[in-house]
Order: C-alpha cells, then structure tokens, then sequence
C-alpha cells in the first residue's frame, strides 16, 4: 500500500519531502562514515536532519490549525532567566 501523492495536502506534500530529505541525509551518513563510526554519523544526521524534519512538520501542523494561533493568558508566568534571588526564604509560586 502506497501514498497517492496526488490527494496530499500541501502540508503532507511538505512533510513527505522532509521526510525524503532526512532519508537522504541518512545515507549520506552512513556512506561517508568512517570505519567503526557509522552508527556515531548516522545518530549526528538523524540529530540534525530529524529534529529539523519533526520541527518543520510541527510548524505545518500549527499553522493549519486556525485555533492554535491563538493567544491566552498564561497559566504560570515563567521568568526568562534564573538569577539570584534576593529573598531565597520565600519560593516563587504561580
């Protein structure tokens, strides 16, 4: 059983051809790879190239879905950075 690619959505054309892609990088890998090193490249491309492969369908799963561009308070107010606290008797609560 096969992909029609004729009835996918420009979203799944997208992934399908990222997907491809980080196939493609993985080869590479394992042909470039050093004796005794091959599984070490080929875990470095699937790094690079399968977070970027999962990133890109993540942001096309997003930006179809109308809602999920919406923004709302937030449940628990996160600071951007840990520093020193002046009062480290009393921990920060939400």
């Amino acid at each position: 059983m096969g992909l029609d690619f004729n009835t996918l959505s420009p979203a799944e054309l997208l992934a399908a051809e990222s997907a491809v892609l980080t196939m493609r990088s993985l080869t590479d890998a394992v042909k470039a790879a050093p004796h005794g090193k091959g599984m070490a490249c080929v875990e470095a491309a699937l790094h690079d190239k399968g977070f970027e492969h999962l990133r890109t369908m993540l942001q096309a799963a997003v930006a179809s879905h109308e809602g999920a561009q919406k923004k709302g308070p937030a449940v628990c107010p996160v600071p951007a950075g840990k520093g020193p606290r002046s009062n480290a008797a009393k921990p920060r609560r939400c």
